[in-house]
């Protein structure tokens, strides 16, 4: 029988050196991915609250008033209505933090002025949910 002198392979301290190594950058990696998944429904959502807000303003150039969603997609401002992803969110530049849940929809409150005439207009998410301000606006600093 001969033996080999020369022989070529990893030894198994390596290969436990090299699975350690492998188990720590997933345990640092793995939780960013995870906010990464909330980070884009947040600027989706943001995304979505400009462009009704985009609407809103084209609209009331056009009507000299502001529209409710239904008068947003029926003008054609707006080629569907807006849906905001499920799951929760997270929006980096505020912070902000929350969950939707399935079913929620983006609602416009009209503020009508004295003379009866609408003066401003709330986006928000579900009925009493941040508006646009509160998730764009940056705490702290």
């Amino acid at each position: 029988m001969k033996f080999f002198k020369n022989k070529k392979g990893f030894t198994l301290v390596e290969l436990v050196v090299v699975i350690a190594i492998l188990g720590i950058l997933a345990g640092i990696a793995i939780p960013r991915f995870m906010d990464a998944t909330a980070s884009a429904r947040g600027a989706k959502i943001v995304a979505d609250m400009r462009t009704i807000e985009s609407a809103e303003t084209m609209y009331y150039v056009q009507n000299n008033g502001y529209g409710t969603m239904t008068q947003l997609t029926t003008a054609g401002f707006l080629a569907a209505k807006p849906v905001p992803p499920t799951g929760s969110y997270i929006v980096t530049d505020s912070g902000r933090t929350g969950t939707v849940a399935a079913g929620t929809e983006y609602e416009i409150a009209i503020v009508a002025a004295s003379g009866g005439t609408p003066a401003s207009y709330t986006i928000t998410l579900g009925a009493s949910g941040p508006t646009l301000a509160t998730l764009t606006t940056k705490s702290g600093s």
